[in-house]
C-alpha cells in the first residue's frame, strides 16, 4: 500500500472505531435487572434517495461468484431506509441483563460475508465458516490499533469452519474483515457491542432497543460509508474507504414508555454522484 493510501485507510479506521470505543473505555457494564424499563423504537434512512445502485466487478472464481453483484455497503428499501446501520445507547452503565454468551457465525457465501455486518453480544465468540467450493482466506483488522491484524486465516474448502474464542478479541470494538484470495471487493464489519443496548437495522431499516432503564441518554448511529476502491498494495492490503457516517440524538426515556426516533443522514456529494 502506498503511505498516501495508507494514512488515508487508517484515518477512516480510526474514525470508524472512535464512533464504538467510547462505550468500550466507560466502566465495564452491570447487568441489574430493569423495572418499569422504557422502549426506544425507530428507523435510519437517507435524506433523499440514492442516485443508483452500485456494483463490485467480480475478478475472479466467476462459476461461484458470478459475474457482478450488487455493493453490500449500501442497502436500501423503501423510503430510502438503510439496512445495517448500527444504533446503539451510549455509554450506558447498567440495565437489563445479558443473555449468556454464545457463538454468533459470518458465513462466505457466494463471495460475500454474510451478514455484512455482525454484532457481537459481550462475551460472544465467532465461529467462520466457507460454504463455496473455492479458497478463501479471512484477514481481520483491528480498526482502532493502526490496522493491526487481529487474524488472518485461510479457508480452502467448502465446509471448514474456524473458531474464534471470545478472549481473543478482548479490546477490540470494531474489526473489518477482507478476503485476500482474489476477492478484494468481500468485506464485513464486526461490532463488539460492550451492552445489550446494540443493535443492526433490519431490511426496513427499522431498530429496536426494549428494557431500557429510565434516563437521559445518547442515542448513537453509525453506518460504514459508501465508496471503497481496491489500494495499490495488492493482495493483503485493505481496500481505502469513505469516512464513516456517524449520528447523535439526545433522547430521554420515561417510564414503561415508548420512544420514536427516525435517524437521517444525508450521504456526501461526492458518493451521491456516483
Amino acid at each position: 500500500m502506498n503511505i498516501q493510501c495508507h494514512r488515508l485507510f487508517l484515518a477512516v479506521a480510526l474514525l470508524l472505531a472512535a464512533a464504538f470505543d467510547h462505550a468500550h473505555a466507560q466502566a465495564p457494564y452491570r447487568g441489574t435487572g430493569v423495572q418499569h424499563g422504557g422502549t426506544v423504537k425507530g428507523s435510519v434512512r437517507l435524506s433523499s434517495a440514492p442516485s443508483g445502485e452500485s456494483f463490485d466487478r467480480i475478478t475472479k472464481n466467476e462459476a461461484v461468484c458470478g459475474k457482478r453483484k450488487p455493493s453490500p455497503r449500501l442497502l436500501t428499501g423503501a423510503g430510502s431506509s438503510v439496512r445495517f446501520a448500527v444504533v446503539w445507547i451510549d455509554g450506558i452503565a447498567q440495565g437489563k441483563k445479558c443473555e449468556p454468551a454464545g457463538t454468533a457465525a459470518l458465513t462466505q457465501r457466494k463471495c460475500e460475508y454474510c451478514p455484512h455486518v455482525l454484532v457481537l453480544r459481550p462475551n460472544d465468540e465467532l465461529e467462520i465458516v466457507n460454504e463455496d467450493p473455492i479458497l478463501h482466506n479471512v484477514h481481520s483488522y483491528d480498526m482502532s490499533k493502526n490496522l493491526r491484524s487481529v487474524f488472518n486465516i485461510a479457508q480452502p474448502v467448502r465446509g471448514y469452519h474456524t473458531h474464534v474464542r471470545g478472549e481473543s478479541l478482548s479490546g477490540i470494538s470494531a474489526m473489518m474483515t477482507t478476503c485476500d484470495a482474489g476477492h478484494p471487493w468481500m468485506s464485513a464489519y464486526i461490532i463488539r457491542a460492550s451492552s445489550p443496548y446494540c443493535t443492526l437495522t433490519d431490511p426496513d431499516g427499522r431498530f429496536q432497543l426494549c428494557d431500557v432503564p429510565p434516563g437521559t441518554y445518547t442515542l448513537k448511529m453509525w453506518h460504514e460509508g459508501v465508496s471503497a476502491r481496491n489500494s495499490s498494495g495488492g493482495p493483503g492490503t485493505p481496500p481505502v474507504v469513505e469516512e464513516p457516517y456517524v449520528e447523535s440524538r439526545q433522547i430521554t426515556v420515561r417510564p414503561d414508555e415508548t420512544l420514536s426516533v427516525d435517524l437521517v443522514f444525508s450521504l456526501r456529494p461526492a458518493v451521491a454522484s456516483n
